[in-house]
């Protein structure tokens, strides 16, 4: 059975580890925009369609999650971080 401070090391854990993932999505996502405005002149337009049609989801999803819900969700999770922390006296 798993105490308190086993479940708060995980939840330290589990925000290091999105913290890293937030990071490395950024930096990923810029190099994708990068590549991608330099792929602009190769495609045709058919190429461009079939491509934007079949990650448009995904790609929006992406975007939503790096722009919106990737910080809120680090933000919360820090939030009760810190609620524990005050309850704790840590």
């Amino acid at each position: 059975m798993a105490t308190m401070d086993d479940l708060y090391e995980e939840l330290q854990h589990f925000i290091r580890i999105l913290d890293m993932y937030n990071q490395q999505m950024e930096r990923h996502w810029d190099d994708l925009q990068q590549t991608w405005s330099r792929a602009d002149e190769l495609w045709t337009d058919s190429e461009r369609q079939v491509f934007e049609g079949q990650w448009r989801e995904m790609g929006a999803a992406l975007k939503m999650y790096r722009e919106v819900h990737g910080g809120r969700y680090h933000e919360f999770l820090l939030r009760r971080k810190w609620a524990l922390d005050q309850y704790f006296g840590r």
